[in-house]
Order: C-alpha cells, then sequence, then structure tokens
C-alpha cells in the first residue's frame, strides 16, 4: 500500500491534472495536482473504497522554485494518515541553509531540488537537456543526487489514446543522512527512497508537456497510474 503514495508525488502535474489509481483492478486512490507558471505546484491525495477503509490517508503538498531552474524556493505537506498527523514547512534562507519549521536547520548545496521540483522539470524541459544530468537533491534532512535516465521515446495510452512520450527511469542516491531529524514520516516520503524501487514516467513530447503514466516496480507488486484524460 504504501507504493501507492509514491505515485501521488510521481504522476502529471500540469494545471488541473486528475488521476485515479488501481491496483490489481480495484480503484485505491484520487489524486489531484496543479502546476502554476509561477513556479508552485501543489497536489492532494484521497484514498478510496476498501483501501481508505484500511489505510485512511488524505494529504496535501506543495513547493515553491525558481521558475528557470527549478530550484527550491520553499516547500510544506499537511499529512492525515490514520491517526498519524504532520505538518512540516521549509524555505531556504539568505544564507543558503534550509530552514525548517522546527528550527532544523539544514547545510545545502547551491541549488537544491526535492521530488516536487524535479517533476515539475521533467514536464517543461527536453529529453536531452535532462538525460543523466545529477542534480542535487533533498528530502527531509537527507542529501543526495537524483537524475533523470532517458530510456526510450514510445507511446503511453492515456485511457483514451496512445500519446508519444518520453520515457524515464528516475533514479534518487542518498549519500548524507547526518541532518536527519525525523523520527516518523509520511508514506510518500518513506517509500520514495525505498531500497531497490525502480520509478518510471513517460511524459508527453507534445506540449503542454505532462505525465501520461508512472509506475514502480517493487519486490512485491508492480503499481501503476494513467492521466485522466
Amino acid at each position: 500500500m504504501n507504493r501507492i503514495f509514491v505515485l501521488f508525488i510521481m504522476l502529471g502535474i500540469s494545471a488541473g491534472q486528475s488521476y485515479s489509481i488501481t491496483i490489481f483492478g480495484i480503484p485505491a486512490a484520487d489524486v489531484v495536482q496543479t502546476i502554476h507558471d509561477s513556479g508552485k505546484i501543489e497536489f492532494t491525495t484521497q484514498n478510496r473504497g476498501i483501501f481508505d477503509l484500511l489505510w485512511p490517508a488524505k494529504n496535501s503538498y506543495e513547493a515553491i522554485y525558481d521558475s528557470n531552474s527549478f530550484a527550491l524556493k520553499n516547500w510544506s505537506k499537511n499529512v492525515k494518515q490514520g491517526e498519524f498527523k504532520q505538518h512540516i514547512s521549509a524555505k531556504v534562507d539568505f544564507l543558503g541553509y534550509l530552514a525548517y519549521d522546527d528550527k532544523s536547520l539544514i547545510e545545502i548545496p547551491h541549488n537544491i531540488y526535492t521530488i516536487f521540483t524535479l517533476l515539475a522539470m521533467v514536464q517543461s524541459r527536453p529529453y536531452d537537456k535532462l538525460d543523466t544530468k545529477w542534480f542535487n537533491y533533498e528530502q527531509e534532512g537527507l542529501i543526495g543526487k537524483a537524475r533523470f535516465v532517458w530510456a526510450d521515446t514510445s507511446n503511453a495510452w492515456n485511457g483514451k489514446d496512445s500519446i508519444l512520450c518520453d520515457h524515464y527511469r528516475l533514479d534518487i542516491n542518498i549519500t548524507d543522512k547526518s541532518d536527519k531529524f525525523l523520527d516518523r514520516t509520511d508514506y510518500f516520503m518513506e517509500e520514495i527512497l525505498a531500497d531497490g524501487v525502480v520509478r518510471e514516467l513517460w511524459v508527453s513530447r507534445k506540449k503542454p508537456k505532462r505525465i501520461i503514466r508512472a509506475s514502480l516496480k517493487t519486490a512485491w507488486f508492480p503499481v501503476s497510474a494513467i492521466f485522466n484524460e
């Protein structure tokens, strides 16, 4: 079930996009995501049906970034997963540190990226500007590198049509855990970095670019999501 939440961020984020996630044909969650030209991404998630009974969750996330470089300016999340609730916000200060609202200061490299800003970027830049390029990465005090690896150009089904897409694998390598400050986090933040997870995206070539399909390959079962046209 945790892998479902990883897809919440890996889904397309052009303005007003919505997705339904299913597992073995059973509806599992609804996702609504929006990206703004000013450099802001936000989305909400809500479990459905039997999954909402077993793993109730209603989460929201947002990030503001430089609209040219896609480097992070600030981000926040509001998590409600059963009895677990968590609110976090952080911003890059004038000294170049990432300051969290619990007063944790994270020393970061110049131009830091998160899963949010990376996925905004992949829907804006052509594949040759992204392929195999490493970007500085931060996630709740964890520091590392991330990259998109272009696999091929192939068609992905959006529920109505076959869409020509750039197919990527997303790699995230954490190299420094010394500033980790949370004892517990939400499903998404935990599972996006899980060992052995293969993250794949199919991004439409035609503008406006958007993620048509997202897939997670795990040791247990594959989870996929398709854009609601």
